[in-house]
């Protein structure tokens, strides 16, 4: 028994080690020096259904900033999105019932970019709120070379059961594949489709949403859209600049809102970052395992048992940290996270196996 939890404990930290590498290159919107010397066009497009209460925060948010024009696509809400959105100033389109093979996020902004005037795109999900100086941080990214920038909001947590989406998180930033020790040489870069700026000349050179209608997690399809067309992308980490509160409406909010995409995402995820975080997992497990036999371990190997547990920990305090308010408390427990994680991930599996859908925001979605 003691041979095994050697070996089970030697190949955790191995996995540990590697893993590093996945994150080694974090990096959060820079801040622009002096300000933004060239104001750039931007037009924010909002697609938005049944946000009353989150488009009210985004665009209070959004007062003050230099924005050529917010366009606000009601996106058939059966809310007060619309009188919300125009009583902030924001220009409203009346969004028209998605056409066959649409779905309704890509219809949506595909509607608010025809009508759109800037000489930049800024295509914003309306649960997220710039801090303050966020949208000038964006901004500056305009000023360097033409490229892609996609920004992975901060996660607000206000309630217990929001610690329960770090996994999740972590996993969606990772599958980005573009904070690995490769950095912007990584083949197959994602987008995030939360905060996406595209300047109009790329966006309409790719043809745009209508080349990813009928995606759910549109911003990988995209992605590759434009790495085909031979335009970089880049991802960033969005704390100090844009944060989100994803599912404040409780657990089952949380578990329908993960399972809507967790499938399709480690689907579209790069087989290189899939490798790199089923590594990454397996070594969280393997640390976990071993102490539940610590008893029968002798002494020194119970020391370096819960060591390496410590170590596991303080590996998620940090990327828990980077992507969101979530707490030490729930790093040092994460065992709960990660299980949690692997239910809802392999219940969403099955569903899809046996053809069902999760109901958001009204509407089926595979």
């Amino acid at each position: 028994m003691e041979a095994a939890l050697w070996i089970v404990t030697g190949l955790s930290f191995l996995s540990w080690v590697v893993s590093w590498s996945l994150f080694v290159r974090f990096r959060r919107v820079p801040s622009v020096p002096g300000g933004v010397h060239t104001v750039p066009r931007i037009s924010i497009v909002i697609p938005a259904r049944n946000e009353e209460a989150n488009i009210k925060v985004l665009l209070e948010s959004l007062q003050g900033s230099r924005v050529h024009e917010i366009i606000v696509v009601d996106d058939q809400s059966e809310d007060q999105t619309e009188a919300v959105a125009r009583e902030l100033g924001a220009r409203v389109l009346s969004g028209e019932i998605p056409p066959s093979g649409w779905l309704g996020k890509p219809w949506a902004c595909q509607q608010g970019a025809e009508v759109a005037t800037g000489d930049w795109l800024l295509f914003v999900d309306a649960d997220t709120r710039f801090v303050k100086g966020g949208f000038e941080r964006v901004m500056g990214l305009a000023e360097g070379e033409p490229k892609v920038h996609s920004v992975c909001p901060y996660h607000e947590i206000r309630s217990l059961y929001e610690q329960l989406s770090a996994f999740f998180n972590v996993t969606m930033i990772l599958g980005m594949n573009a904070f690995t020790a490769k950095g912007a040489s990584a083949r197959d870069i994602g987008l995030f489709g939360q905060v996406m700026l595209v300047s109009r000349k790329d966006y309409d050179l790719v043809g745009g949403h209508s080349q990813v209608k009928g995606d759910i997690l549109e911003n990988f399809q995209l992605s590759r859209c434009f790495a085909s067309a031979g335009v970089e992308r880049s991802c960033w980490l969005g704390k100090d600049t844009i944060s989100m509160r994803m599912f404040p409406g409780g657990v089952r909010d949380l578990i329908a809102g993960w399972s809507k995409g967790t499938v399709s995402g480690a689907a579209n995820t790069p087989k290189a970052a899939l490798l790199g975080i089923s590594v990454w997992m397996s070594g969280l497990f393997m640390s976990a395992i071993p102490l539940c036999f610590g008893t029968l371990a002798a002494p020194p190997l119970a020391v370096v048992m819960g060591s390496l547990y410590v170590l596991w920990a303080l590996q998620c305090v940090y990327l828990f940290r980077a992507s969101g308010r979530y707490s030490i408390l729930a790093a040092l427990v994460f065992p709960v996270g990660l299980l949690f994680y692997q239910v809802v991930f392999f219940q969403a599996v099955r569903r899809k196996k046996q053809g069902g859908t999760v109901q958001w925001k009204g509407r089926d979605v595979s």
